[in-house]
């Protein structure tokens, strides 16, 4: 219950002290933020009152691109492309699924007040990741979504995807295949979308590809997977690094991060070697209370208890999840809230499968 009541007063003094800041397109470093939207939960909005104002209205295109993500994370990218992005590195997307980060991203650099200028450093300045390639959950998706497009589990979706972005395409280095053979980068990142972080090989492969091309003071990390209840690697890889980043805040299921300064590329291949199994449990709670939202903090406890089980077993594991459902007993109470329900659902039955081997 302490960790619960701890996040309504955090809340509480939050909603309260949110005020507004000037948001210069060279935002300094700061802790402060700003609570946009008070909350459903895992619909609140809380970002440093710099970035604040760039979750606004967006172009209707925007919104025909099928996606996974929700509406303030696709009014966040483009308010970043067109009003954030100074053209000093590119944007890689990196995990665009049918487009629809790439399409928020092309849209608000066509919008971008200095797009000439940025043209010129960068021809197409959106550099667009995709194996393209439909798992098992896609085709679910596929026929929620109601499209007309379908494909089997193993087929491609390439043709899609390339329709989906064909608006902005002139903007997009769209680059297909298997991110682990993804060429280095010879360019500053200045936005950097990462959702394509599905196992700890291809998060360790994007942050030794991305980070040390990052810009001290200037460039953004956008982890869209950070607040869900898997990927528990995700987490401690990037609060491993927490010395060289500002939190910028929380929207969707994404966190936001500012560099601070410039990452030795000693320090990013260490991730691999490095976190002994204490250090990876600190880091977990770590991330778990940079959100303010209960049912945020409930999803990242049960991307926890998935890292206990891989490094202390399934009875160490099952002790935990007791324990989170004694910490967040609204959030197991709301039977009523999918999301939630499946969340716990899914923790469940992890314990009791035998574990599979991640790469």
């Amino acid at each position: 219950m302490a960790l619960l009541h701890g996040a309504k007063r955090l809340l509480g003094r939050m909603a309260a002290a949110a005020t507004t800041a000037r948001a210069d397109r060279e935002a300094a470093p700061s802790t402060k933020v700003e609570l946009l939207s008070a909350a459903k939960p895992l619909q609140m909005t809380r970002l440093n009152a710099a970035f604040a104002k760039l979750v606004d209205s967006i172009p209707l295109s925007c919104l025909d691109t099928p996606s996974m993500m929700s509406l303030p994370e696709k009014q966040f990218l483009f308010g970043l492309a067109s009003r954030y992005y100074a053209g000093k590195g590119i944007i890689v997307d990196a995990g665009v699924f049918l487009g629809g980060s790439t399409h928020c991203f092309g849209e608000g650099v066509r919008s971008n007040p200095q797009r000439e200028e940025i043209m010129r450093n960068w021809p197409r300045p959106i550099v667009s990741y995709e194996r393209a390639i439909v798992n098992p959950n896609m085709p679910n998706f596929f026929l929620k979504q109601r499209l007309t497009f379908s494909a089997a589990p193993g087929e491609s979706f390439e043709s899609e995807l390339r329709r989906n972005i064909e608006p902005v395409q002139d903007l997009v280095d769209l680059r297909i295949g298997d991110f682990m053979d993804a060429a280095e980068l010879d360019c500053p990142v200045e936005i950097l979308f990462l959702d394509i972080l599905k196992t700890p090989a291809l998060s360790l492969r994007a942050f030794q590809l991305f980070y040390s091309r990052l810009i001290p003071g200037r460039s953004l990390v956008i982890h869209q997977d950070y607040f869900f209840e898997e990927l528990p690697w995700i987490k401690t890889h990037q609060e491993a690094l927490a010395e060289y980043f500002d939190f910028v805040g929380e929207i969707g299921s994404s966190a936001v991060f500012l560099c601070r300064k410039e990452i030795p590329r000693a320090v990013l291949d260490g991730l691999e070697t490095d976190l002994l199994p204490a250090e990876q449990l600190r880091l977990a709670s770590i991330a778990m209370h940079r959100s303010a939202d209960p049912a945020r903090r409930f999803f990242m406890a049960l991307s926890k208890m998935r890292l206990v089980r891989k490094l202390q077993g399934r009875v160490a594991a099952r002790a935990y999840l007791e324990l989170i459902k004694t910490e967040f007993p609204e959030q197991v109470a709301q039977t009523d809230n999918r999301r939630l329900g499946h969340a716990l659902q899914r923790a469940e039955v992890f314990l009791v499968r035998k574990p599979r081997k991640v790469q």
